[in-house]
């Protein structure tokens, strides 16, 4: 009997000593926890009434990764133009939702307890049927396809487009993206017209892009 008692004596004791030495390892009883988050893709393009799954990777204190986008919080700050309709699925507003807005803009994030993503931008716009450049000296002037000013004066731009399923021209020059010949001869655009620089003539030509389509280009010829 003696002998049998001891034996569940030693026994007890090194169950003991194993949780013992289970416990001092350090991370041995803590999961791992999320130290950051990233939601992809970046510079997504939607057009109206689509919508695309976007998904969330947390990386964790152990360094290892994984795909959180179902247990994920997910925002959109301008649900008018795409809203969530389940974790990570994001659906782009209608043609008629949208109206004038092309296109339209809405920064989007997500969240898996305290850890924030980096916001990621998406735009929603229509495809790009046709789309008009066209330049003058003057605001209120006749537009054309070239125009010639003095170094120093502003110059004016004007886009129209069209696109699937909307009638008619859309007047989209605030919404476009610039590309210049000649930056030292005229820097920049904004909201359609730039100026031009002293002392530095020459001809170039400039363009407009949007929703991944590029408009005509015009000439731009500066004089001293």
């Amino acid at each position: 009997m003696g002998t049998k008692r001891n034996l569940r004596v030693i026994g007890a004791f090194a169950v003991l000593a194993t949780l013992a030495l289970a416990v001092s390892c350090k991370g041995f009883f803590v999961n791992p926890t999320i130290t950051s988050l990233a939601i992809g893709p970046a510079n997504l393009t939607l057009a109206p009434s689509t919508s695309y799954q976007m998904v969330a990777t947390a990386t964790y204190s152990d360094g290892s990764t994984n795909t959180v986008t179902g247990q994920a919080l997910w925002t959109s700050s301008n649900t008018s133009v795409a809203n969530f309709t389940a974790p990570g699925l994001l659906a782009a507003a209608s043609l008629q939702a949208l109206g004038d807005t092309l296109p339209g803009t809405t920064t989007v994030s997500a969240s898996d307890g305290s850890v924030s993503a980096s916001s990621q931008t998406v735009n929603v716009c229509p495809t790009v049927q046709s789309m008009q450049l066209t330049v003058s000296s003057t605001s209120n002037g006749s537009f054309g396809s070239s125009v010639s000013v003095s170094g120093g004066q502003p110059v004016y731009f004007l886009v129209t487009a069209t696109f699937n399923g909307i009638t008619g021209n859309q007047t989209v020059t605030d919404s476009v993206t610039w590309t210049i010949g000649n930056t030292s001869a005229l820097p920049s655009i904004t909201d359609g017209t730039g100026t031009t620089v002293s002392n530095n003539a020459g001809t170039f030509t400039v363009y407009a892009t949007l929703c991944g389509a590029n408009s005509n280009t015009v000439s731009v010829t500066t004089t001293s």
